[in-house]
């Protein structure tokens, strides 16, 4: 009886033993899951540089806000080392200064790109992007022009067409520039469309998202505007 009394604690340590390290396991393998569930979903979300991400719906404001980048405008605008841009679906082309960041969202239907020049959070200030007609209004695939007169209408922001006319840059692009007139009855900033060869139901939406002291900036990149067939 006495000599079996310590096989038997013997025996009762091992089989805890070999419980707890398959416990172990079985939380291991949880959390692995856990992990490659997570991961598996986080791979639809974009990231900035800046580390902003872009997911299509509002982005929480994080709890400290990064400073904002200073730019010396008038330097950058008279610069010789402007460096060219291609978007990420190659549909157009641009100059910017290499101070700044362009900011894209890969993937993006849109080809989107913009900068971090103003007080709205870069992800809700776009500057470029190409629209697709049909998706606002499948009647008006192919009338750019309409598109553009009744652009606003596609958003509870706004109110009414202000103004329209002709534009062409300096690197011979043309199209319209237009404003809109929001809710609050005020009017919002240049926008400039332009249509892309070969592209009925597709436009080119340039938006002037710059400060007032970084305009000449804006209107160099402007025009040096190009759209790729």
């Amino acid at each position: 009886m006495n000599e079996q009394k310590p096989q038997q604690e013997s025996l009762g340590k091992s089989t805890l033993t070999i419980l707890s390290i398959g416990t172990l396991l079985v939380f291991l393998a949880l959390v692995g899951g856990v992990y490659w569930w997570v991961s598996k979903k986080s791979k639809g979300q974009v990231v900035f540089p800046a580390g902003i991400n872009y997911t299509g719906n509002e982005t929480p404001a994080p709890t400290q806000q990064p400073q904002r980048p200073q730019y010396d405008y008038s330097k950058m605008s008279s610069a010789a080392n402007w460096t060219d841009f291609t978007s990420p679906r190659g549909q157009y082309v641009f100059q910017y200064p290499p101070e700044m960041i362009p900011l894209i969202f890969p993937g993006d239907v849109n080809d989107t790109v913009t900068f971090d020049v103003s007080d709205l959070p870069a992800q809700f200030n776009l500057m470029v992007l190409v629209e697709t007609i049909s998706n606002y209004d499948p009647k008006l695939r192919g009338g750019q022009e309409e598109f553009v007169r009744n652009y606003w209408k596609f958003f509870g922001g706004l109110k009414a067409l202000k103004d329209i006319e002709t534009y062409e840059t300096e690197n011979g692009l043309t199209g319209w520039k237009a404003r809109y007139v929001n809710q609050s009855d005020l009017v919002g900033t240049d926008n400039y469309f332009f249509p892309i060869p070969g592209q009925s139901d597709k436009i080119l939406h340039v938006n002037n998202i710059f400060p007032e002291d970084g305009q000449t900036v804006f209107n160099r990149l402007l025009n040096s505007m190009g759209v790729k067939k």
